[in-house]
């Protein structure tokens, strides 16, 4: 500070010994004019005492006037570095060029001023939702040492209030399973705490501070909505399977008590061969109805682990729409893109969609076309099937196990599409087209 106050005070005074220096050719030129015209010596004596007094006391005027001036801006450029932004400097008259600097200084404190506010109030914010969240956040350094905790994170970890230090491996043997995460990632883990054990979703992300890396680590306890989830898929399966059972052995013992009525009254069977011969070969087809259902969910359930490896986009859906040599199938804009796919099960993927595709074309009745397109977003890699059919009566039910809109579909088609793509950290969805009839079946695969 003393330092440039020393510079502020030096380039005052240059700035008066230059006025002062413009100054003097003219005094001298004055007393040298009174010499040459032999005017009085004392009035000569008068004019330099005179002008020597007006010279310095307009030096003296000036060098006050331009300290003032750089004293205010000092103090209000200190008072904007402590953080205070209340004070202005003011305007003076006839200084344009100075006003103009004063005018972007109090505007800089002002813009300072109000982002300060804003700053002051989303962290109130911020701080206020932390606190609350039903979600523990913890913040670790380069060292993964626990520099910052909320309220539930030490209701989690059973952090002391008034304790400052806590050592995560130590107390949390799981933690380096937490620490290993890649930034971005999330991860559902079975984890156990002090007072509190179950599913939890881990969610890690990283920034910098100072230079250095840190961590942000967030853990929310989904162990009730996974059962809440769990106990819906079970109602689901049970009414399914209860439906599918019901609708097979119903039948199944209807006729066989008729059947087992007619031998109790002893009658000659050759009477009635043709009604045993349909009874037993109605219960025959129920109970192979009843075989594949079973068999359809041993499908679903038994999907194996995909084998991933590099596979070209575009042999794979050539080699689907080879399958189908007499439709009418457009491939358009897949270019060279390469995924680390099971190919077996992205073909099957392939194949249930165009024949799903074909089928709608079909029933509109009209001639139509399937064309199959790709695009890159990103680091996202979009695969679509258009067609021009009949839609999607029911879009929600689409991915429902057994669900079918066809009078012979087994209702697994998709559910096996969808398992396989989500086995792949992809997604597919169904919509119906707009404006037009038709469907879009969309598959997008990360890069």
């Amino acid at each position: 500070m003393k330092q440039n106050q020393q510079n502020k005070k030096s380039f005052e005074v240059q700035l008066t010994q230059l006025s002062l220096l413009t100054s003097l050719p003219l005094f001298f030129l004055l007393i040298g004019v009174m010499i040459y015209a032999n005017i009085s010596l004392y009035l000569i004596l008068l004019t330099v005492l005179i002008s020597s007094l007006v010279i310095v006391y307009s030096h003296s005027k000036l060098h006050q006037k331009s300290a003032y001036q750089f004293r205010s801006l000092s103090n209000l450029l200190d008072a904007m570095v402590q953080g205070d932004y209340s004070l202005r400097a003011r305007v003076s008259d006839g200084d344009e060029a100075l006003n103009e600097l004063v005018d972007s200084i109090n505007s800089l404190s002002l813009r300072l001023n109000k982002q300060r506010i804003e700053t002051t109030e989303s962290q109130l914010l911020l701080t206020t939702v932390i606190n609350h969240i039903d979600v523990a956040i913890l913040a670790l350094n380069e060292n993964n040492e626990l520099v910052l905790t909320n309220p539930a994170a030490k209701k989690l970890l059973q952090i002391p209030a008034e304790q400052q230090e806590f050592d995560l491996i130590e107390s949390f043997s799981q933690f380096s399973q937490i620490a290993a995460m890649n930034s971005g990632n999330s991860q559902v883990m079975s984890l156990s705490f002090a007072n509190q054990q179950g599913k939890f979703n881990v969610h890690l992300e990283e920034y910098r501070e100072n230079g250095k890396p840190q961590k942000l680590v967030f853990i929310t306890d989904v162990s009730t909505m996974l059962r809440s989830e769990e106990r819906n898929a079970w109602q689901a399966l049970v009414r399914v399977i209860s439906h599918e059972i019901n609708n097979s052995l119903s039948p199944i013992t209807s006729i066989s008590q008729s059947l087992r009525r007619l031998l109790a009254r002893q009658e000659k069977l050759e009477n009635h061969k043709d009604y045993l011969v349909e009874g037993l070969s109605i219960i025959s087809q129920r109970s192979n109805s009843l075989t594949e259902f079973v068999n359809s969910y041993k499908q679903i359930a038994s999907l194996p682990e995909p084998k991933k490896q590099p596979s070209s986009v575009l042999e794979l859906v050539n080699k689907t729409v080879a399958l189908y040599p007499d439709e009418c199938i457009e491939v358009q804009n897949i270019g060279d893109i390469t995924l680390v796919i099971d190919a077996v099960q992205f073909e099957q993927v392939l194949i249930n969609l165009v024949k799903n595709a074909l089928e709608a074309v079909k029933n509109a009745g009209e001639e139509g076309k399937v064309a199959i397109s790709g695009q890159v977003n990103g680091k996202v890699f979009s695969l679509s099937l258009v067609d021009d059919g009949t839609g999607v009566s029911n879009l929600d039910n689409l991915f429902v196990p057994f669900y079918t809109t066809k009078s012979k579909g087994s209702g697994i088609g998709l559910v096996l599409c969808r398992q396989i793509i989500e086995a792949h950290g992809g997604k597919i969805s169904l919509t119906n087209r707009l404006g037009v009839s038709g469907c879009i079946a969309t598959i997008e695969f990360p890069l």
